[in-house]
């Protein structure tokens, strides 16, 4: 049994499910889900259960085990001990959020995953299985709906404009210049007639203010939040084109993306550390475009 520590909001815990489900199916074996962190208050942001939105079977637990791993896991980790308790309990953590780590390929079946694994190469072998997980089951709301249609009949593109909890100082990813926007949005109407842009972000307001759209046809979507704020991954999902943030949010809305012939924008900057413009291989999928 492959047992995965569920961490992060939405677009974190599609990571983590998506590295589990491709090594449980790998190994042969079942999978659960462990939901004890989601349960937990940190500095950042207060998390819950997301991953109800989709079509998955699987069991949901929360164990003793976790419970000790990630209550005592500063501790450990000041004192060295981190690698022993792991072994002890047979975890397997990732070392790098965003890098695949080459370990992942000798884990065990029995094993629990506990980490990020953000990043394409540890599930993209099983991507036709996941994209079937991965369907939203909640039915539609009417204006939502007509919004689909509308993006169904036009050059839709996505923007995700994320910075909300990335003020945050305890927040290790980037606030992206709007300058970075600006080049996408530029990029895909020279390679696009008529595109049609839907803007998405949990700071509207300062968008509006900021974000140049003269001469653009543009719709700001701003009603789905609180419960209801997968819906701007699933609308994401269905325009024709993405512009991303570096957010784990809108990676998934465009990688949910089964237009054959999309274009998708994703920075080159993600996180406050990073001193080059090259993304880790892996991380950014193949045919997409960094700017």
């Amino acid at each position: 049994m492959i047992t995965v520590i569920l961490s992060g909001g939405l677009g974190n815990q599609m990571f983590q499910y998506a590295a589990s489900r491709a090594l449980s199916l790998k190994k042969q074996t079942g999978l659960s889900i462990d939901t004890f962190l989601l349960r937990k208050k940190t500095k950042t942001t207060i998390r819950s259960f997301g991953l109800d939105v989709f079509d998955i079977k699987t069991e949901e637990k929360g164990s003793l085990k976790t419970k000790i791993i990630t209550k005592g896991f500063s501790f450990y980790n000041k004192y060295n001990l981190n690698r022993f308790i792991f072994k002890v309990f047979n975890v397997f953590r990732d070392q790098k959020t965003i890098i695949y780590d080459n370990r992942f390929e000798k884990i065990s079946k029995n094993s629990t995953l506990f980490g990020y694994f953000q990043n394409e190469k540890y599930f993209k072998a099983f991507s036709d299985v996941l994209r079937n997980d991965f369907e939203f089951i909640v039915p539609i709301d009417e204006k939502n709906s007509k919004i689909i249609e509308e993006m169904a009949s036009k050059e839709s593109i996505s923007v995700h404009i994320r910075r909300g909890d990335y003020l945050n100082p305890n927040v290790n990813l980037a606030l992206l210049d709007i300058s970075y926007y600006q080049k996408a949005i530029a990029y895909i109407a020279e390679k696009r007639e008529n595109p049609h842009f839907y803007i998405f972000s949990d700071d509207m307001n300062w968008v509006k203010g900021n974000l140049e759209l003269q001469n653009i046809n543009h719709t700001f979507i701003d009603w789905n939040e609180g419960e209801d704020s997968f819906r701007d991954m699933q609308l994401m999902s269905l325009c024709s084109h993405n512009i991303i943030a570096n957010s784990s949010f809108s990676w998934w809305g465009a990688w949910l993306n089964k237009n054959r012939d999309k274009i998708v924008i994703a920075p080159s900057i993600w996180y406050k550390a990073d001193k080059n413009n090259n993304p880790p291989e892996g991380f950014i999928p193949e045919g997409w475009t960094i700017l």
